[in-house]
């Protein structure tokens, strides 16, 4: 397979966003040149850094554009999307919404492409990991524009390797070196001065004849959980944790950058759709199927081939190399 890169696809692949460029820190404390952050991810580490959302249908579309452009038609079929994952939520479809799409459509469905992609397999995202990598080392790293933004870097090679984490790299990310917090919203740490509100029952949807049926007093703090998992609200007393108000489709999937973000910045980290590791089916973070009840960063969610549940965020790792002239 070849990788042939045009401009108006690197424009849609997360590099829209111009490199960052920061000239009062582009040298560590050693005076080396400091790593470079990839578009759209967070720095883990000197040279680690991860997607700050899962990869979106949109980002699963460019790959396929690509694929077809340079390869079979073989094996651009075989890089699709599972579409029969759907089939158990297609068997019993939710009351119909005007102008809704069937679950069978999601991948393709314009109202949904900045939702994560699902029915992917392990080897599918292994290879787009591999490719992405090829495409933002041509087409970014080795253009002028890059060596132009950056002057400190012109004596060094600078490539970038995408792959899937590993459970610990994806442990850092996701909890960092803390523990749990007490009570469903804390299952991560968040943002140091982020803050919960509680919801207005009246302005909730379904919320009041919810609560009725749980026997939950409608006067009791209710906050939304800042995950998309199986329960959506808990309240502040008891810190019990339920479900209420069909979500719209009942896809169970939610935009990327839906919810608060963790302490790093991460969106959906946990819940959404569960994230593919290095480890062949093992997932972590959990997805809109599992219970707040039942989850930790340290579980896992096992997987057998692409599922409507799973998807994948991609780790980077950015390497410098003096040339052999400096």
């Amino acid at each position: 397979m070849t990788f042939r890169i045009s401009v108006c696809f690197v424009l849609a692949l997360w590099l829209a966003v111009v490199w960052p460029v920061q000239a009062q820190k582009n040298q560590s404390a050693t005076g080396l040149p400091v790593v470079p952050e990839p578009p759209g991810t967070i720095r883990l580490a000197e040279n680690l850094f991860i997607d700050e959302s899962e990869v979106a249908n949109i980002h699963w579309l460019e790959y396929l554009q690509q694929v077809r452009l340079d390869s079979s038609e073989t094996y651009y079929r075989s890089q699709l999307p599972d579409s029969t994952v759907w089939k158990a939520v297609a068997a019993a479809p939710p009351t119909a919404v005007a102008g809704a799409p069937t679950v069978i459509m999601y991948f393709r469905y314009p109202g949904f492409r900045y939702f994560p992609v699902v029915g992917i397999s392990y080897e599918q995202a292994v290879a787009y990991c591999k490719w992405r990598s090829a495409v933002v080392n041509k087409s970014v790293l080795e253009s002028a524009d890059f060596q132009k933004k950056h002057p400190e870097l012109r004596g060094y090679d600078v490539s970038v390797e995408y792959r899937l984490p590993t459970e610990a790299e994806w442990l850092q990310a996701a909890a960092g070196p803390g523990a749990s917090g007490s009570g469903p919203a804390n299952l991560v740490p968040g943002r140091p001065n982020a803050k919960l509100r509680p919801v207005s029952v009246r302005k909730e949807a379904g919320l009041d004849s919810c609560l009725a049926a749980l026997r939950i007093a409608p006067s009791a703090a209710i906050y939304k959980l800042p995950y998309n998992l199986a329960e959506n609200y808990y309240t502040a007393e008891t810190g019990q944790a339920f479900a209420c108000t069909a979500r719209p489709g009942q896809l169970g999937l939610e935009y990327v950058y839906v919810n608060p973000p963790n302490y790093l910045g991460l969106y959906n980290i946990i819940g959404n759709a569960a994230e593919m590791t290095a480890a062949k089916g093992v997932a972590k973070g959990g997805s809109y199927k599992t219970s707040v009840n039942e989850l930790k960063p340290e579980a896992r969610q096992l997987y057998r081939g692409p599922q409507s549940w799973l998807g994948f965020r991609c780790v980077a790792t950015v390497r410098m190399v003096r040339k052999a002239s400096q």
